[in-house]
């Protein structure tokens, strides 16, 4: 399939190409500027002056376990669930998703859905994400995030890092006392929203058990970041919380990737010491933390965070991009980069995407800037036009017509 887009703002990893076109042959970036010469059955969209960028790749989000159980104990077919979800997905922009599994102990899973404290159920996920027999509208990735207190997990997770679909694996401790958890009060508190049956007496009780639980040995964890590497998974660290973790992080576990530092001091540290630090996007647009850690604004601001996923709101990124650029003055192309080139690059598929170059996979957003919020227009993904919306159309053929009047 041959694809023309003109009068486009392209947003490319350093700077803005107004109004100018792109051409798309057989699912790559084929051309990219004014000159362009497509064949005569090339499909024509005039962008006219929507925001031009590569689709968002989000390396770090858990709804996939609220869209598969939506509410507790209803778990959906698994396939249709994701087919389903994937259109809302394509929608917000994102055209690469690292769909999260959180390996729970089950002692810290009160309150969490089945995919996350039922090996069955998240082991058929799992391989679901990744089912090459689906025809799928983005690609899905898979991305473990190992509790590290879930000792009894670690041969299931040793099996599917050796049969090659995980594509990026986390280590996190959410031990109270520490990290995210570093409030004792505020975990409390969080405890018992799960579970509100619960007596204080029984959360004070699954607290102290929390606390006192064993952690898989270093030895054990180097052995699963080396088997991850091994097979082509990146690795990240996990709320952290001092200088010290980064570094054995970074230096003994190989990670690359610092989520949601807990303050600017350790998102700074990160950033030093050539780690992605990722922030998320819905702290960008609440102004805060929910659990109280740093603000990921002020983390892009003084260069701390270097990248940002949606976490637990899919929405939320395409927003945090041009809230970003209105709000704090940031040039566009760089908060584009915070959700397209930066996790690509810190999970190794920037070969392929998450920027706008010749011989890249065509993975395009088509973004309407001009109203108080940004819309999607068009999802391109693969070469191939995947989802248009009706009133972008309309809005384009308003703008049109004033523009000859």
């Amino acid at each position: 399939m041959q694809l023309l887009i003109k009068n486009a703002d392209i947003i490319l990893p350093d700077g803005i190409l107004r109004g100018s076109g792109l051409y798309i042959e057989d699912g790559a970036i084929g051309g990219i500027g004014g000159d362009l010469s497509p064949g005569p059955h090339c499909a024509v969209i005039d962008a006219a002056g929507a925001c031009l960028m590569p689709g968002m790749i989000d390396i770090h989000s858990d709804q996939i376990e609220q869209v598969v159980e939506p509410r507790p104990g209803s778990v959906m077919d698994i396939a249709y669930a994701m087919q389903e979800q994937e259109k809302q997905l394509v929608n917000h922009g994102i055209t690469t998703m690292f769909h999260s599994l959180s390996l729970w102990k089950i002692t810290n899973a009160a309150g969490r859905r089945k995919a996350a404290r039922e090996e069955g159920v998240m082991r058929k996920l799992a391989r679901e994400i990744v089912n090459p027999d689906r025809a799928r509208l983005i690609t899905h990735l898979l991305h473990l995030r190992l509790d590290l207190t879930n000792l009894e997990i670690v041969p299931t997770l040793l099996d599917m890092l050796e049969e090659g679909y995980v594509s990026l694996l986390s280590f996190m401790d959410h031990t109270p006392g520490q990290g995210q958890y570093r409030d004792l009060e505020k975990t409390k508190a969080s405890m018992k929203a799960y579970s509100p049956e619960a007596s204080d007496a029984k959360i004070a009780e699954r607290l102290a058990e929390r606390m006192n639980a064993p952690k898989i040995p270093k030895e054990t964890l180097i052995k699963i970041s080396r088997l991850a590497k091994s097979k082509g998974a990146a690795v990240a660290s996990h709320d952290d919380d001092s200088i010290h973790k980064l570094d054995f992080m970074k230096d003994v576990l190989h990670a690359t990737i610092s989520e949601f530092p807990v303050e600017p001091e350790f998102a700074r540290h990160a950033t030093r010491i050539g780690m992605t630090a990722l922030g998320g996007a819905p702290n960008v647009l609440a102004g805060k933390s929910h659990s109280g850690n740093m603000s990921a604004a002020e983390g892009v601001l003084d260069g701390g965070i270097t990248a940002l996923c949606s976490d637990y709101y899919p929405p939320a990124m395409l927003q945090a991009v041009f809230l970003l650029h209105r709000k704090h003055g940031i040039p566009l192309h760089e908060c584009v980069n915070l959700v397209t080139l930066a996790p690509a690059r810190a999970t190794g598929i920037d070969w392929r995407v998450g920027s706008i170059e010749e011989g890249r996979e065509a993975d395009l957003i088509l973004v309407d800037a001009s109203g108080e919020y940004p819309r999607l227009v068009t999802a391109i993904c693969g070469g191939e036009v995947v989802s248009t919306l009706n009133y972008a159309r309309k809005l384009y053929a308003e703008r049109m017509g004033a523009n000859a009047s």
